[in-house]
């Protein structure tokens, strides 16, 4: 590109020196005819000056070479060109920076239109936004106020907001103009969620274990107290005492042991799983999983795949499996005696209990809100579907199913062993992986849970070539 760029140098040199000379002798042939025709000069003399003047510049021409006179402006070209590309190169490194940075960082424009967002700001929205308004893409009105103030007023500034959605994100954004010609701000975010969590993760953790810890401890405290009282001497009473005992003491192992699940599914709740694993196999490994328990109460499990697999998305292998299984025993408990639980894995929107005939009462997030929040056709969505074919539950009860603790029947939960924990596992699992939960339910009729979750769409094979 350089010898190019000379060589166009030089031989534009040479049209100008060449253009120069030609008009050089016409206003010297010019001078000399006009004084001529005035007298002033005789013809013989005026053309023997102007012979002497071409020769004279014809051989300065011819013996200056068009490189020397190009070189300044080649000095000039090189300088600018230098300077151009450390600039670019300066750009090349700070973009590769923000591209390396593993936070998001949004560069805007004077009118808030984004100029540059790292790919950790594409993710923290979930799509691109390079070309956007700034409001458009990051849904915290403060964040653009601030932006807006530090455009006008020229000066750094940082502000707290919280992101909407099924997940809630704490976050804080500092915000500080750049140098340069034009009105630019740079967006710096960072994200506090897991700190927020931790410490109201604690808050919670002491709260519900001291509320649900409290009747457990103070029957074991009576009974010790009988043990050591009354019934110090009554072998009959103390085993009795003794086996209550134990049954509280599993109790409280159960609970503190979903709790802490509870807490580490919530502290990385803002951190969707990116592994693939087909939700169908998932499922079977669970079934397979309890079939000695199964074998024990008599309960029948029924799995079906509604098409063809592999049903595969994006997620924790862990987490999926204690979500397929708690709502499988959550089915086993309230779906009669013996159970029948039906597993179904699907694509699309689940079939409804509603098809069947009869109405039936729903809440949570049907197939088309979800796929509408994650901006793909309902078509793409992987279902997993755990339905019983118990009593079924009160309209007014579903909403608050997988809130902790709560119980529809309290008696019941306790002596099959449950803690009111494993709904809210099941919510917050799905909330992690981007999905959603639906229950349905109609009295006498059974209650269906469903989870839904985007699909990965599969690679088409390539034929092979002979």
């Amino acid at each position: 590109m350089q010898d190019d760029l000379a060589s166009l140098i030089r031989n534009t040199a040479t049209r100008v020196r060449a253009r120069d000379l030609t008009w050089v002798i016409a206003i010297a042939a010019g001078i000399g005819a006009v004084l001529v025709g005035l007298g002033r000069l005789d013809w013989k003399l005026a053309v023997a000056a102007f012979v002497a003047f071409g020769v004279a510049l014809a051989v300065r021409y011819r013996f200056s070479s068009a490189r020397l006179w190009a070189e300044p402006v080649q000095r000039i070209v090189d300088a600018e060109l230098a300077a151009r590309e450390a600039e670019i190169s300066s750009l090349r490194l700070a973009r590769g920076v923000a591209q390396a940075l593993p936070e998001p960082l949004i560069i805007i424009d004077g009118e808030g239109v984004i100029e540059l967002a790292n790919p950790a700001a594409e993710e923290f929205v979930g799509a691109p936004i390079e070309g956007r308004h700034l409001a458009t893409a990051v849904r915290a009105a403060t964040v653009f106020e601030t932006a807006e103030a530090v455009l006008r007023n020229r000066s750094s500034q940082t502000v707290d907001f919280v992101t909407a959605g099924a997940v809630e994100r704490s976050c804080r954004a500092f915000i500080a103009p750049l140098d340069g010609g034009e009105s630019r701000a740079l967006i710096f975010i960072r994200d506090l969620t897991s700190e927020r969590r931790l410490e109201q993760m604690r808050a919670d953790f002491i709260a519900s274990a001291s509320h649900e810890l409290r009747t457990p401890l103070a029957s074991l405290t009576g009974f010790i107290e009988t043990l050591r009282g009354p019934a110090k001497g009554d072998e009959e009473a103390r085993e009795r005492f003794l086996t209550i005992m134990q049954a509280q003491a599993e109790r409280m192992q159960r609970l503190v042991a979903d709790l802490m699940s509870l807490s580490r599914i919530e502290l990385n709740e803002h951190v969707p799983p990116n592994a693939p694993l087909d939700l169908a196999e998932t499922a079977r490994d669970v079934i397979d999983s309890i079939q000695p328990l199964l074998e024990q109460s008599g309960a029948i499990v029924d799995f079906e795949c509604a098409g063809d697999g592999p049903f595969t998305i994006l997620g924790d292998k862990d987490e999926i499996f204690q979500a397929i299984q708690n709502l499988i025993d959550n089915a086993l408990k309230y779906g009669g005696d013996p159970a029948l639980v039906k597993v179904r894995v699907g694509r699309g929107p689940a079939p409804s209990i509603s098809s069947e005939g009869e109405i039936a009462h729903r809440a949570g997030d049907s197939a088309a809100q979800i796929a509408a929040r994650r901006m793909i056709p309902a078509d793409d969505l992987v279902y997993l579907s755990v339905r019983d074919f118990g009593p079924g539950i009160e309209r007014s009860d579903l909403p608050r199913l997988t809130e902790r603790f709560y119980r529809v029947n309290v008696e019941r939960s306790r002596k099959s062993g449950g803690t009111g924990l494993g709904l809210a596992i099941v919510k917050h699992i799905v909330n992690r992986h981007k999905g959603g939960l639906q229950v349905e339910s109609r009295l006498g009729g059974g209650t269906a849970f469903v989870c839904y979750f985007k699909g990965v769409k599969q690679k088409a094979a390539v034929p092979a070539t002979a």
